[in-house]
């Protein structure tokens, strides 16, 4: 790709998560010629995890766009030129913090019928994806600017309204696709798998969430990534990723959870901290933020394991492919009824669950594999474990 000119400067494809090596430009908001100012919104990228907006960091001129609309470049490849300094993103930290929706910076988009609407991008989103008509939302911003909250207010006092169409939610597929072929040719990958006793977990949730004093509901996601982060403690060889083609140690716990959304499979990483309901709590805004196209640089942070629960479609058991940037996928099938003997030797009616756990054979062999799928088995076979404080 040729240079800038002399008195130009690259605008890239920032990295916006610790483990992004690419993205989808999925959205100009400038032109060749445009004077823009600090702040002002350039471009978005999208990436099979996030949605993220490019702000400019000085005031300046854009000279020339130099990848299109549905475009995927690599992180740090030139995506523009323009007068004013470099855009170069800092390299994220190792939790970064998402920018609240009310401090985003507004945009000014045509309406139907031409005239102008002020409204953030996130508030564009939301709009977008719930079927509401932003030109019809009153905004509470500076200057009447439409924010997320009034979009949200619009959706919660509306009649039904039919849901968007398929199209207008953008295709990640390709970006999806990419990944797992990537992790397929990287990944040596090898299974293990255990057929584990599941009445205690689900008596145990019974309780818990019938309990007035309760401070949450705790779904059945929530104690499988609990269990899974509790045996990452103890199994502390597992918690480790490829990199720099070494077994790196990470230095926290969290979980990635596959969530089913309208523009395929999201993955969120959800730290793990503050106990079972602090997990749950967290992990309910993680699929909610995935299932309305929100996701941001918090979601991406680094953990050695993903979860992909299938037992609510009534599937048995799912054989996983691994996160291209972890070591480890747990794939959970939905409880199915067998029997076995009883502590007199009579048959016993049990509800159980396959659980099969794709490994990362350069990261873990197979007697360590076999010991951390054994931990979660232990732990989801005696959950009341998951209360206690960890060791």
């Amino acid at each position: 790709m040729a240079e800038p000119a002399p008195g130009e400067t690259a605008i890239v494809m920032p990295k916006l998560g610790l483990t992004m090596s690419e993205g989808l430009l999925a959205e100009w908001h400038v032109a060749p010629g445009d004077e823009v100012r600090a702040g002002q919104l350039l471009f978005v990228v999208e990436t099979d995890k996030i949605s993220s907006e490019v702000d400019a960091p000085g005031s300046g001129r854009i000279v020339s766009l130099l990848v299109g609309i549905g475009e995927t470049v690599n992180v740090g490849v030139p995506v523009a030129t323009w007068t004013g300094a470099g855009l170069v993103t800092p390299e994220p930290e190792a939790e970064p913090v998402a920018a609240p929706v009310a401090e985003l910076v507004p945009v000014v988009v045509p309406a139907a019928a031409g005239s102008r609407i002020r409204s953030t991008p996130f508030a564009r989103r939301l709009a977008r994806l719930d079927g509401i008509d932003i030109a019809q939302v009153t905004g509470s911003g500076p200057r009447g600017r439409i924010q997320a909250r009034d979009v949200k207010a619009a959706i919660d006092g509306r009649a039904a309204v039919p849901a968007p169409p398929v199209g207008a939610v953008r295709d990640l597929r390709p970006l999806i696709a990419a990944r797992v072929s990537r992790s397929k040719a990287e990944i040596p990958h090898f299974y293990v798998t255990a057929e584990v006793a599941f009445d205690a977990l689900i008596t145990l949730r019974g309780d818990l969430n019938s309990d007035p004093l309760a401070p949450a509901k705790l779904s059945v996601t929530a104690l499988l990534g609990a269990a899974v982060a509790r045996a990452l403690t103890l199994v502390p060889e597992a918690n480790r990723v490829w990199r720099d083609n070494r077994a790196v140690p990470l230095a926290g716990i969290a979980i990635g959870i596959a969530v089913d959304t309208p523009a395929g499979v999201m993955a969120p990483v959800v730290p793990a901290r503050g106990g079972v309901y602090a997990f749950g709590d967290a992990l309910d805004a993680a699929i909610g933020r995935a299932r309305q196209g929100r996701l941001g640089a918090a979601d991406t942070g680094e953990a050695a394991i993903g979860i992909s629960n299938v037992g609510m479609f009534g599937v048995r058991s799912l054989t996983p492919i691994i996160d291209p940037d972890q070591s480890f996928m747990l794939g959970v099938g939905a409880p199915h009824g067998v029997f076995r003997p009883g502590p007199d030797g009579a048959p016993l009616a049990v509800r159980e669950v396959t659980l099969s756990l794709a490994c990362d054979h350069r990261v873990i062999d197979g007697a360590g594999a076999a010991r951390f799928l054994a931990t979660i088995a232990e732990l989801l076979e005696h959950p009341a474990r998951l209360l206690l404080p960890a060791a």
